[in-house]
């Protein structure tokens, strides 16, 4: 998903010299979503999107709504389907309220590059 493929993207902070940012996809549009996606992520120098947490509700066959934890060291199991998790906007908060957790876990078990997985 490149950034224009976004609903909206803003920046939640910065840790180091790296900067994350929120951006959500709201289909077919933020009045009537009806299937949404909202990462956090932060980009390298060349422009490639590194995610590092992103909930959706993409169907499964464990269910709908789920969040996506990249930050997770590889091997572990980063699809969680236990969330107490309604909507788009309940996501974005998740995201937005530990963004920091996420983020420090990410650079931490992975670096600044893309998962290897």
């Amino acid at each position: 998903m490149a950034k224009s493929d976004f609903t909206y993207v803003y920046e939640v902070g910065r840790i180091r010299d790296v900067v994350f940012h929120i951006g959500a996809r709201h289909t077919p549009s933020s009045t009537n979503v009806e299937s949404f996606a909202v990462i956090l992520f932060f980009e390298l120098c060349d422009s490639t999107r590194v995610e590092v947490a992103k909930v959706d509700n993409s169907e499964h066959h464990e269910g709908d709504i789920h969040i996506d934890r990249y930050y997770r060291e590889l091997g572990s199991d980063f699809k969680d389907f236990d969330i107490d998790i309604d909507d788009c906007w309940e996501a974005e908060e998740k995201l937005k309220q530990n963004w920091t957790h996420y983020a420090q876990t990410y650079l931490r078990n992975h670096g600044k590059r893309p998962r290897s997985d």
